[in-house]
Formats: structure tokens, C-alpha cells, sequence
């Protein structure tokens, strides 16, 4: 039986030669479909049509855009596979929480990147010894908010994002009280050991978390 796969790694090279690799010691996993950047608009869709099962997600144009492709393959019901080019333990966590279900780092070789889609195949989850050794265990809650905070998140963070101004006029406070209240909640994922650099990982957490959508 075939398994069918989608590649997607912003380096040509190591498509190919995780391509090579299959083709010589493991026919059964078919490299059906690859490519340089996972498009916003791609949809599931065509990846059913063709079959595919399994996706590998390599190097994106930014590490930010990973968690959210995770999440956008398994709707689309593909079972995930992270590629990781430095191997992170909070990333790990992210990954496996937004739905992959393999996190192998590049440096550990095609091989292992064969076991993981094997295993990831079957439904099973596949995480080598030295990244469970540091996976921080993102799985929610973890942390609270209240709910004027949980409104406040979703007008400015949710899917219809409003302007810090927008925000502060919808809920009748200051801009200098929006702003407050997100540093809040910043501090209290810092305090979970969570790292939020930008608005963007703010957002993506916020989501993962289940508290916007």
C-alpha cells in the first residue's frame, strides 16, 4: 500500500533529497506533491483529490507561519510531520498541540524522517527520545482570562481584528486600558514559560488556547 505525501520546505534541496531517499529504501511512501511555501489559499481540497495523507512541513518563510499551517494541514485532514531545523522544546510542544503528530529534528536524517511519516501514517505519534527529553508541554489551559479579557482579546486578536482605538471605543475604555490589558495577559504566558515575541504569537496562542477564534 502507498502512502502518499506532501512536502512542503522552502529549500529545493532537501525536497529532493528526501524524495531520493524514498525512492531508493522506500517505495511505499510516495513524495506526491512539494512545495517551496505553504500559500494561504492552497486548500485542502486538492490534497484529498490526490490522496495525500501524510504532510511534511520543513522550513517556512517564518517560524511564525508554522503553527498556523499545522493547524490548516489537519483540517484538511492530513496527519502532520514537523521538520524542525533546530530542535526547540517549546516548538515541539506548539506543534504536537496544534495537531502534528511527529516532530523529528533535520540533522537526525532521512531515516528517521521515514519512521515519522511511517508512524504518523498509522495515526501513531512519532517523537524521538532526544526531543521528548525537552518537550515543554504547551497542552491548554494555560492560563486564565476574564471576561472582559476574553472580549478584549477577541476584538483585537480575533478574526475580525480591530485597531487598538477600535477596541478601546467598542468596550467604552481607554487605548492606554487595551494596551494594559494585554501586557497582562503577555506577562501571564511568560509566566507559564511561554514566549510571545510579537502580536502574531500573541494571536496564534490566544487561538490555540481556545480563547479567540
Amino acid at each position: 500500500m502507498v502512502t502518499r505525501v506532501l512536502v512542503v520546505d522552502r529549500h529545493q534541496m532537501m525536497i529532493d533529497t528526501l524524495d531520493a531517499w524514498l525512492r531508493c529504501n522506500a517505495p511505499d511512501l510516495m513524495i506526491k506533491a512539494s512545495s517551496t511555501a505553504l500559500l494561504p489559499s492552497e486548500q485542502g481540497s486538492g490534497w484529498a483529490a490526490e490522496e495525500i495523507e501524510v504532510a511534511v512541513l520543513g522550513t517556512l518563510d517564518s517560524q511564525e507561519d508554522l503553527l498556523p499551517a499545522v493547524r490548516h494541514l489537519v483540517r484538511a485532514g492530513l496527519r502532520v510531520v514537523v521538520l524542525a531545523t533546530v530542535l526547540d522544546g517549546w516548538d515541539a510542544g506548539a506543534a504536537c498541540t496544534a495537531g502534528a503528530l511527529g516532530y523529528v529534528p533535520k540533522a537526525a536524517g532521512p531515516q528517521h524522517i521515514e519512521h515519522a511519516i511511517r508512524a504518523v501514517a498509522a495515526g501513531k505519534l512519532y517523537v524521538p527520545p532526544e526531543v521528548a527529553a525537552v518537550m515543554v508541554d504547551t497542552a491548554p489551559e494555560r492560563i486564565k482570562l476574564s471576561l472582559r479579557e476574553q472580549r478584549l482579546a477577541e476584538l483585537y486578536l480575533g478574526s475580525d481584528a480591530l485597531p487598538v482605538r477600535g477596541v478601546a471605543d467598542a468596550m467604552g475604555i481607554s487605548e492606554q486600558t487595551v494596551k494594559a490589558h494585554l501586557h497582562r495577559i503577555r506577562q501571564r504566558y511568560a509566566a507559564a514559560g511561554i514566549r510571545l515575541s510579537n502580536v502574531i504569537s500573541l494571536r496564534n496562542q490566544l487561538s490555540a488556547d481556545g480563547w479567540i477564534t
